[in-house]
């Protein structure tokens, strides 16, 4: 039986705003509260003040970034389900 691959974010998603990323939580139905409580969750030290900074001081965040994937999964995000939500936030 072939070893299966998992999927990958894909790289050739432009990069959102932070207004965009922000607009499209919400619309995914999530909050900024639920964000912030998955960075505070994170252990103390250099991870989770990088992820701080990034979450709250990035102009653009980029798909492929470790954060969307940590947050996302936290949030209990599929990398499709991501993918999806990414694609419509380009709209915003």
């Amino acid at each position: 039986m072939p070893e299966l691959i998992p999927p990958t974010p894909s790289v050739h998603m432009p990069a959102l705003s932070s207004r965009q990323i922000r607009l499209g939580l919400v619309n995914g139905g999530f909050t900024m509260a639920q964000v912030s409580a998955v960075i505070d969750a994170m252990p103390d030290g250099n991870e989770k003040e990088t992820a701080r900074i990034e979450w709250e001081y990035a102009t653009t965040f980029n798909r492929t970034h470790p954060l969307i994937a940590s947050v996302g999964a936290a949030l209990g995000l599929t990398d499709d389900e991501i993918d999806a939500k990414w694609s419509a936030a380009l709209t915003l």
